[in-house]
């Protein structure tokens, strides 16, 4: 079935249709408000929210872009909204960026190799300034391309490029500390 038709369906009042909806966009939506909001009570009320405005704003969806993308910038603008009203955090934008060779590089990804993965990105994400965990989970683990990440974002091509840029490098930082510590615990 299209996404056309699959709309249609949800627009007719199947409701189980939109509990296939819900199924297949609550995780990626749950961990686009968690990488903006780091609260997952908050975060989980978010998607809760983007749910219902998507479902009401359906009607009016165009199909400009893939369905995907037009909910998760409704999920990410809710998210924005909320952490609106939740106290200032701290910025990152003043830590200076290390210089990581290749060696460095390779040495991270082989000890990444016998670790279990996904645990290991998700604890070097969680490390990692919001923003950039945001853009690299949207470009790396849902496969987003810089086109879908500015519409859900609304930030240039550009700025998309240089944070995802910032973003790695910050990444395989977090990484090898991370292993160097895992290592240092094991030995």
């Amino acid at each position: 079935m299209s996404e056309h038709q699959w709309i249609e369906k949800i627009l007719a009042g199947d409701t189980q249709s939109f509990s296939c909806f819900v199924a297949k966009y609550q995780v990626m939506a749950f961990n686009i408000a968690y990488r903006v909001l780091e609260n997952r009570e908050e975060a989980e009320e978010v998607v809760q929210d983007s749910f219902v405005k998507a479902y009401r704003a359906l009607p009016g969806f165009q199909f400009e872009s893939k369905f995907s993308t037009w909910f998760y910038k409704i999920v990410y603008n809710t998210a924005i909204t909320a952490q609106r009203r939740q106290p200032s955090s701290v910025s990152y934008n003043d830590i200076p960026l290390l210089e990581i060779t290749t060696e460095e590089t390779d040495n991270a990804m082989a000890l990444l190799e016998r670790k279990d993965r996904k645990e290991v990105i998700q604890l070097v994400l969680n490390k990692l300034p919001q923003d950039e965990a945001l853009l690299l989970t949207l470009y790396y683990l849902e496969e987003n391309s810089v086109d879908d990440i500015r519409r859900i974002t609304g930030l240039t091509p550009s700025n998309v490029k240089t944070k995802l840029f910032r973003g790695r490098k910050r990444f395989y930082e977090a990484l090898q500390t991370t292993m160097k510590h895992e290592m240092h615990t094991i030995l």
